[in-house]
């Protein structure tokens, strides 16, 4: 009885659902879409949909588009219309990989909020297609119209970016502006030369249509000049692959392909010359000069993806863990940052987060597009630079690009045959779009550790009586929730060093296992082993902090007095640890050639020179951003970091100005040995050498 109940109850749901149908996909395309522009449009975008009120619109942007697919997959008069066998198998391989990745996750609750943007992409292909072919008009025509809607959508978004990035001129001017890259209106400038990637093919292609030539000129421009603001290196990848295929692609002469060919090469030299980020590309590169710091981060990235995924092939760690997993593998990494939101290629993303199974419906895409690119040239051409440009930076967690694709993909997807349209098969489209918006709403929710760890931070700051034992719990409870998370261990070192210096110990072990080059982490270990009475193995620690942050060296510290007393043993060490390094560095490395700048501190060593000092607390200023919730405060370390007054001031950045050494040679910054070697010599007992006289030869 109870069953029959159910069964007329769904029937009479599903009834009304159709009545009601158009109406309410109309209404869910005006709500998708507007929320859709409101995250996109409202600077800067990519990280504001993060923040309350923009969430919300961020969660309808990514749910209409599904909510659309399950009420056309039950609509009674005219269900779903679904593309061609191959699309459709692709898309649900894609959309099944995406969620069996985020419940065989580690981090499961995470994973199932981080698939959102994935399945809200494929939602909207889905939709797309079913606005194309789904209707009594001509498909060719309704084609037409989605096509010029998106065209539309971008070329807003180039304007707007472009026209922030214009305002900000007369405040820094145009030299710095170019130099510091636009960013607008998405946050950062990946994402500007992305919307300029897929916006300048159908510009081209309006170009060459009579009667539409001037708005598609009009619209080239506009994408171009949006490119060469954003500096990408991977733009100009991009965009060569699109002159490379718009010159295969384009149905003229020869003669005219030349010509357009060398005009699209001049532009692209003019732009490499004008822009000092890729003009730099092409520049001699000295072997002991500092290392690009873009390419030392895109490097340690794609070489964590790399192992993310090996050590999880089938089905990776999950969409969107990320942030979660890549402290696992960052000690073992030369260098790059702390943590990292995504891993800036998409190839690399996708192996590291969703596996073989993943890497195989991506490219399963890209040879549905390959093969049917002479539909819709200006589609395909934008996807095929898109996707070139995507080999050195991941978006598609990111809206509009997740949208923008699907929306192009649906416009080149072939239609099945009759039989794609039974009610059966649309059902079941329907089905599992309904199971997997249930499951993202109801059992993905935000990760509750980064908020226990800020307000952690927060209570341990207002130095209250029992502020510190609630911090301690309060740090105990997120790294029981996720056991990878230098900032708990860092800070839980600090509350503990005095109280339990044993435990601080471990914990600041297990930051330096997690960063290893991060500021102040072997100091305070070599402060919890001199707690415990162990002076000899705290001053290995303190010479450890010595090397890997230089300016530590002549830091006030040092005027402590328990702290003063393993002068003599932390100089020996750090003596020690110049030897090995010497030893296993190249030759020819920008490492090598700050060595002698390093060993020149030894006599100098625990010296404070004379002078005000400042005493000050690091900031976590891109933690919101990495946790993917802009509603928490920026945290700040309860390491009270104590440096001599600069010497030379610095107005370009509100970060603590330039030190300069004694030889008046800027230090190298914290952090310029590899972490490997780093946590080497941490983990390894280094022999002292006979001569306790540090030799270092100079290696330039």
């Amino acid at each position: 009885m109870l069953d029959r109940a159910h069964a007329a109850l769904i029937a009479l749901l599903i009834t009304r659902a159709a009545s009601t149908a158009p109406t309410l996909v109309g209404a869910l395309w005006a709500a998708g879409l507007g929320g859709l522009a409101a995250i996109t449009l409202a600077s800067p975008g990519a990280t504001r949909m993060h923040a309350w009120p923009w969430s919300l619109a961020y969660a309808i942007a990514l749910a209409a588009p599904a909510a659309i697919v399950i009420l056309r997959a039950f609509d009674q008069v005219r269900p779903l219309v679904l593309p061609a066998r191959g699309w459709l198998l692709t898309a649900i391989l894609g959309a099944v990989g995406i969620v069996l990745s985020a419940l065989t996750s580690p981090y499961r609750e995470q994973a199932l909020l981080g698939s959102a943007p994935l399945l809200g992409g494929i939602a909207f292909f889905f939709a797309v297609f079913d606005a194309v072919h789904g209707t009594t008009d001509a498909s060719e025509i309704r084609r037409e119209k989605i096509l010029g809607f998106t065209t539309a959508a971008l070329a807003l978004s180039a304007a707007v970016g472009l026209a922030l990035w214009l305002s900000w001129w007369p405040e820094i001017g145009a030299r710095a502006a170019i130099a510091n890259r636009n960013a607008y209106p998405l946050g950062h400038s990946n994402y500007t030369a992305g919307i300029a990637l897929l916006l300048l093919p159908v510009g081209l292609a309006l170009a060459g249509r009579a009667g539409k030539r001037a708005v598609g000129v009009a619209i080239a421009l506009l994408a171009l000049a949006l490119l060469f603001s954003s500096g990408s290196r991977g733009g100009g990848v991009g965009l060569a692959v699109l002159a490379l295929g718009g010159f295969f692609a384009a149905r003229w002469p020869w003669r005219k392909k030349l010509l357009l060919a060398l005009a699209l090469g001049a532009v692209g030299a003019a732009f490499i010359a004008a822009n000092p980020r890729t003009r730099a590309m092409f520049e001699h590169t000295d072997p002991a000069a500092a290392p690009n710091l873009s390419n030392v981060q895109r490097t340690a990235m794609f070489t964590a993806g790399w192992r993310m995924g090996l050590d999880r092939p089938l089905l990776g760690w999950g969409p969107g863990t990320t942030p979660l997993v890549f402290p696992r593998y960052r000690a073992g990494l030369d260098g790059g940052v702390e943590n990292a939101l995504q891993l800036h290629s998409a190839p690399a993303q996708i192996w590291a987060e969703l596996g073989a199974l993943g890497l195989g419906a991506a490219l399963a895409f890209l040879v549905l597009i390959a093969r049917r690119a002479h539909t819709q040239p200006a589609a395909a051409l934008a996807l095929a630079g898109y996707a070139a440009f995507s080999v050195f930076d991941w978006q598609l967690d990111v809206p509009v690009f997740s949208c923008a694709v699907a929306a192009f993909a649906a416009l080149l997807a072939a239609p099945g045959a009759p039989a794609s349209s039974r009610f059966t098969l649309s059902r079941t489209v329907g089905v599992f779009s309904l199971v997997a918006l249930t499951l993202v709403v109801l059992f993905g929710p935000r990760d509750p550790a980064p908020e226990i760890n800020v307000r952690a931070l927060a209570l341990a700051a207002t130095r209250q009586p029992d502020s510190d034992a609630r911090a301690v719990a309060l740090l105990r409870q997120s790294l029981a929730l996720n056991p990878d998370q230098e900032i708990a261990h860092f800070n839980l070192g600090w509350l503990l060093l005095t109280s339990d210096p044993v435990t601080a110990e471990k914990h600041f072990l297990s930051a330096a296992h997690l960063v290893p080059d991060k500021g102040g982490v072997y100091f305070g270990l070599g402060l919890a082993r001199l707690n415990q009475g162990q002076p000899a193995t705290a001053a290995r620690a303190f010479a450890l902090e010595c090397l890997n942050d230089p300016a530590f060296a002549t830091s006030p510290w040092w005027r402590d007095p328990a702290i003063a007393a393993t002068h003599d043993a932390t100089a020996a060490a750090f003596a020690d640890y110049l030897r090995v390094v010497g030893e296993r560095i190249p030759r020819d490395s920008w490492a090598a050639a700050q060595l002698p700048r390093v060993a020149a501190l030894a006599p100098t060593l625990g010296r404070v020179p004379g002078g005000p000092e400042r005493i000050y607390r690091r900031e976590r200023t891109g933690y919101p951003v990495l946790m993917r919730n802009l509603d928490l405060p920026v945290p700040v370390d309860l390491f009270d970091v104590r440096e001599l007054a600069p010497l030379v001031p610095s107005s370009a950045s509100p970060s603590p100005p330039l030190r300069l050494s004694p030889s008046s040679d800027p230090l190298p910054p914290k952090g310029w040995l590899p972490s490997p070697l780093l946590l080497t010599l941490l983990d390894t007992s280094i022999p002292s050498s006979p001569n306790r006289e540090s030799r270092i030869e100079n290696r330039k």
